[in-house]
């Protein structure tokens, strides 16, 4: 069916207006907040002992790997966001080597220091780049703990669709937080203002979607980044800290790369990797993540329940999409929860 020209000039007016909206909403974040509230408590990386590592992708890519823990202790991979680096999991790591696990995480390519590699950025170099760092650092005969954030989780469901039978053998719980499995721009859409217009112009929307997910557009350390960053990344609850660490990581990350990745991450589509996942699997979003809201948590959910995998299914109050770094108590307490087998205290996962 033939979308009228009125009803394209009326969308897009929309879309403006909605822009225009939230533009105005962030410069007035920006110029009525202080640069660095008083006593701000800033967040720091774990600094554990660790082992800095190679792990060599299967076209070649170097990706820049970290170990922390005893080597003979139960194993977590960590795989973290888009824009970010294996910094990611600050707390995560502190309390998962607290229990005695030997946790993993590398940088996905062309993040932190791994290479871009040679090839474009798709979900299938994603899913063999999980793929060589599992098989470098998990021996045969155990299993790790997954845990993906955002791109993270899109590697995992990529990976169970690319290498469906090793999904069993390398893991045995996967933790799927602040993420989808498609339909990034409707579902991002969903959670503003403009949440009709996915349906009223599809195409439209998703055009400019992919331009604001690959605008290559340098952040820069100044108060109208910052609360870009924290309007769409955080949320309102979120510390001064959070907020900063969150901006120092998308801040490294190279715009081009970071572009590269936006056009990707706005048209992947995940869901037959959701549907070949063969181990209990936990999914976790933000009570106010507007980039991963919750209703495509709860799609991913659904899938799993379909399937009889869904482990455990946790909406955490008070956190926008940087769930390990807004809310590290109550994301630890889901991990607790899964690797003691028990329920999580009343009011979190259904």
């Amino acid at each position: 069916m033939k979308i009228s020209r009125k009803l394209v000039v009326g969308a897009a007016g929309a879309l403006g207006a909605g822009a225009a909206a939230i533009a105005a909403s962030v410069a007035a974040y920006a110029l009525s907040s202080p640069a660095e509230p008083a006593n701000a408590k800033l967040i720091d990386d774990y600094d554990g002992p660790h082992e800095d590592g190679v792990v060599v992708s299967g076209d070649g890519t170097r990706l820049h790997t970290r170990v922390w823990g005893p080597a003979d202790g139960p194993i977590a991979v960590l795989i973290h966001g888009w824009t970010c680096n294996l910094a990611n999991f600050p707390r995560q790591v502190e309390h998962l080597v607290g229990r005695g696990h030997r946790v993993v995480a590398y940088d996905q390519r062309g993040h932190g220091e791994s290479e871009a590699g040679a090839f474009a950025f798709s979900a299938g170099v994603l899913a063999d780049d999980l793929h060589a760092v599992l098989a470098a650092h998990v021996p045969a005969g155990k299993k790790a703990l997954l845990v993906g954030h955002s791109m993270g989780a899109i590697t995992i469901m990529a990976w169970a669709d690319k290498y469906t039978d090793e999904v069993a053998e390398r893991a045995h719980h996967a933790v799927l937080a602040s993420t989808y499995a498609r339909d990034a721009v409707a579902g991002f859409a969903g959670a503003t203002p403009l949440a009709a217009l996915p349906r009223v112009a599809p195409r439209l929307t998703q055009k400019v979607g992919d331009g604001v997910l690959g605008a290559n557009v340098k952040v820069r350390h100044n108060r109208a980044h910052t609360a870009v960053i924290r309007y769409t990344a955080l949320c309102g609850y979120a510390s001064y800290g959070a907020v900063k660490y969150t901006e120092d990581m998308v801040a490294s990350c190279p715009s081009d790369v970071r572009a590269e990745w936006g056009h990707v991450l706005a048209n992947v589509d995940v869901t037959a990797g959701l549907r070949k996942i063969t181990i209990p699997t936990s999914v976790a979003v933000g009570q106010f993540d507007h980039l991963t809201p919750p209703a495509d948590a709860d799609i991913i959910a659904g899938e799993l329940r379909v399937a009889g995998k869904l482990d455990r299914f946790a909406v955490i109050r008070d956190s926008g999409h940087m769930l390990p770094l807004e809310q590290p108590e109550k994301f630890n307490a889901l991990l607790d929860s899964i690797l003691d087998g028990r329920p999580v205290a009343s009011g979190a996962p259904e």
